[in-house]
């Protein structure tokens, strides 16, 4: 099935650089580029969109206003942010204002076009709004390490922090994810094939 999708991003050679990503992984999809300079929300709200993807630093805008604006005047747009700025620094008010999900730019390819498929699947919006925030890479290691069954103390040998930081790192998690403890965590890894529980 055709799907028409909305790449927003300031910069020509990042907007095109997802265009070209998205039409190798997901050669379905009809992409339209826009600078998100004027007339922005008339070419969101212009057209039914399967997809928006906009970064959130875009001139005239400050952070996640484009979010908000949008959503008042087309609510029933999906929006995934994918910005420059770190997950832990926008992620959960670009999803409290209205975002279907957050990529940060420093994330491999794949995440973004793993989220992408998701979005157009529908699968995201059956999420918390918690764990559509995709997690950093230490993060991730550090998830799989815990599932696992490995103690703090060699987490944090493995990684080269301290166990305290260790410790930091598990609460973050259950927070971002909306979890309650360990086996939620593990569980949760295994849900998304973080670690494999196959054996």
């Amino acid at each position: 099935m055709i799907q028409e999708a909305l790449v927003i991003d300031d910069h020509p050679i990042v907007r095109e650089g997802i265009k070209e990503l998205l039409l190798k992984e997901v050669p379905s999809l009809v992409i339209t580029t826009s600078s998100g300079t004027d007339g922005v929300l008339e070419e969101v709200c212009g057209r039914r969109w399967a997809l928006v993807v906009a970064d959130i630093n875009l001139p005239g805008y400050h952070g996640i206003d484009i979010i908000r604006k949008v959503k008042s005047c087309c609510p029933e747009t999906p929006i995934l942010v994918f910005s420059l700025y770190a997950e832990e620094q926008y992620a959960d008010r670009a999803l409290r204002a209205g975002a279907l999900a957050y990529v940060s730019k420093d994330r491999p390819p794949s995440a973004l076009v793993d989220c992408v498929k998701a979005a157009l699947r529908g699968e995201l919006m059956k999420r918390p709004l918690a764990t559509r925030a995709i997690l950093s890479q230490r993060e991730i290691q550090v998830l799989r390490f815990l599932a696992q069954g490995m103690k703090r103390q060699d987490i944090a040998r493995a990684l080269d922090i301290n166990e305290k930081t260790v410790s930091t790192y598990k609460t973050r998690l259950l927070q971002k994810l909306g979890l309650r403890n360990l086996v939620d965590l593990v569980r949760y890894a295994v849900d998304e094939q973080i670690i494999d529980n196959s054996a």
